[in-house]
């Protein structure tokens, strides 16, 4: 049988999974994930969820080819509403857009009591946003790469309201000493993002004062997170 193998964005959601979990794989697609921690011995079980069908056909599939059935529970509902409070003690969500994550945490609000992993593709800054206001505290963030591109990873539990700058907003929040080979080449990324931005708003003809103050105060702080970053390397 051939070896699971894991993306390095899978690989990355799987580290932050803790020994002993009991998992819930929203959005589960093919159960690559709770498949491989299975294996691995990492979970004691896990719930996948798809709204459609065919996910989770494949899901079941995957499960059969690696002997890992019985420990799946496959479920068809809308994120999380095919759960209960006290099933699982850990939720990724990954692979969907912010607004979409923030609305299917918003139907469970009992995903405050247990940890969150979430990896949004889009809306990531509305994501964290939502978190703040929302009873949930940000515990940790981290990077994958594939190729070119970067994928923004966030833990989450329940937890007091913080203030976060533009570019904490944007990027998510670092810390000295933590494991982030990414982070760098992500900050410098974005960067050049915000600065090719400020230049078009430069060349326009009725820039729009209020936009381009927000897009300065952004890039002078996604400045200052790179050199804060650069200085804990050292």
């Amino acid at each position: 049988m051939k070896q699971l193998e894991l993306s390095p964005r899978l690989a990355a959601l799987a580290a932050l999974v803790p020994p002993g979990a009991r998992l819930a794989d929203v959005g589960t697609d093919h159960a690559y994930l709770p498949a491989w921690l299975l294996l691995a011995g990492r979970i004691q079980r896990a719930v996948a969820s798809d709204v459609n069908q065919g996910p989770l056909d494949r899901g079941r599939e995957t499960a059969r080819m690696y002997g890992v059935a019985e420990k799946i529970s496959f479920r068809r509902c809308d994120g999380l509403t095919g759960l209960t409070a006290g099933e699982v003690d850990t939720v990724v969500i990954a692979g969907m857009g912010g607004d979409l994550i923030a609305r299917i945490l918003q139907a469970a609000p009992w995903t405050r009591q247990v940890r969150v992993i979430l990896q949004p593709m889009s809306s990531q800054e509305d994501l964290r946003r939502w978190l703040l206001e929302n009873g949930y505290w940000i515990t940790g963030e981290t990077l994958a790469r594939e190729g070119e591109k970067f994928y923004q990873i966030l833990t989450a539990t329940g937890g007091e309201k913080e203030d976060y700058t533009p570019g904490e907003l944007l990027l998510g929040r670092q810390h000295p000493g933590e494991a982030s080979p990414h982070r760098l080449a992500y900050l410098e990324d974005q960067i050049r993002r915000r600065r090719r931005a400020l230049a078009g708003m430069a060349r326009s003809a009725h820039p729009d004062p209020a936009a381009l103050a927000r897009e300065e105060a952004l890039a002078a702080d996604l400045e200052r997170m790179r050199e804060e970053w650069t200085a804990w390397q050292r």
